[in-house]
């Protein structure tokens, strides 16, 4: 039995720190590859519309167009994309703002660590709801 390639994956985020420990983390997970990086929410749009991206991870906040603003963008264009965000805002309003854009999940930075990064990121990836709780 073969095993199924991994998920790939672009990060979109105004902080170069955030996207350095995103990828260290993701990159060592056998199932899962960044294939991309973008630092503003246009760039992220740009990025994602490759087909060789399965999942987009988005910033809630980031320059010209806001993570919000990108995932709406995406999932009127690329409905089949996945996207999970990401975020410093634990705000319910944020949360149903993103969802309601069309991202599959909301986990929250002070949370997207080792232990939390890489399921949220499965769950989304295979189509299934990939909030955080609390």
């Amino acid at each position: 039995m073969s095993t199924p390639p991994p998920v790939r994956i672009l990060i979109a985020d105004d902080h170069a720190l955030v996207r350095r420990g995103l990828r260290l983390v993701l990159d060592n997970e056998p199932d899962m590859t960044v294939v991309a990086e973008a630092t503003d929410g246009a760039k992220a749009v740009e990025g994602a519309l490759d087909p060789d991206v399965d999942l987009a991870i988005l910033d809630v906040a980031m320059p010209r167009l806001t993570g919000i603003q990108a995932a709406r963008e995406l999932a009127r264009r690329r409905p089949q994309l996945r996207m999970l965000m990401l975020s410093m805002y634990d705000n319910e309003q944020f949360l149903f703002e993103a969802l309601r854009a069309g991202a599959s999940g909301y986990v929250l930075k002070s949370g997207a660590d080792r232990t939390s990064s890489r399921p949220a990121g499965r769950r989304c990836a295979a189509s299934r709801s990939c909030t955080r709780p609390r």
